[in-house]
């Protein structure tokens, strides 16, 4: 029976977290998301994004509207790290591995703090962190297609 089987193969897996919000009126709030790390991890990468509605026009200085994002290891050592009061966009930004070119295992953090505003149907100020990461793991063929982390 076992020589029935195909054989496993190594793949990748993508865990996605995202915090997106959009802001409906004048309000100031802030997220404070874990995720895990371990040593299958082969790749950490970040996509930032937020808009301000009007920020070519209002000065930062009368409105102070702004998105800061940290990240943070195991060891409470910040990786990663942008603040914009502006709108714009990253191409998605890979996090350098510590040691060995491996992550420092345990529970990670991202911190956000964001102040914005918006009105209905007019428009709203709003951002998109998203922080993937990618696993080596074995894909046996007989447990359709889930991969396993080794």
């Amino acid at each position: 029976m076992e020589s029935l089987r195909g054989e496993p193969k190594q793949d990748e897996s993508y865990t996605p977290l995202s915090i997106e919000h959009t802001f409906v009126n004048a309000q100031q709030e802030s997220w404070d998301e874990d995720f895990k790390i371990d040593s299958a991890v082969t790749e950490i990468s970040v996509y930032f994004k937020a808009s301000f509605f009007l920020s070519d026009v209002i000065s930062d200085d009368v409105d102070p509207r702004y998105v800061d994002v940290s990240i943070k290891d195991s060891n409470d050592n910040e990786v990663w790290s942008k603040r914009t009061t502006t709108t714009e966009s990253t191409l998605e930004e890979k996090i350098e591995p510590q040691e060995n070119g491996k992550f420092l295992s345990g529970d990670w953090n991202v911190f956000i703090e964001a102040s914005g505003g918006g009105l209905a149907g007019i428009g709203e100020d709003s951002f998109l962190v998203t922080i993937t990461v990618t696993r080596t793991c074995i894909e046996f063929p007989q447990d359709d297609g889930e991969c396993v982390t080794l």
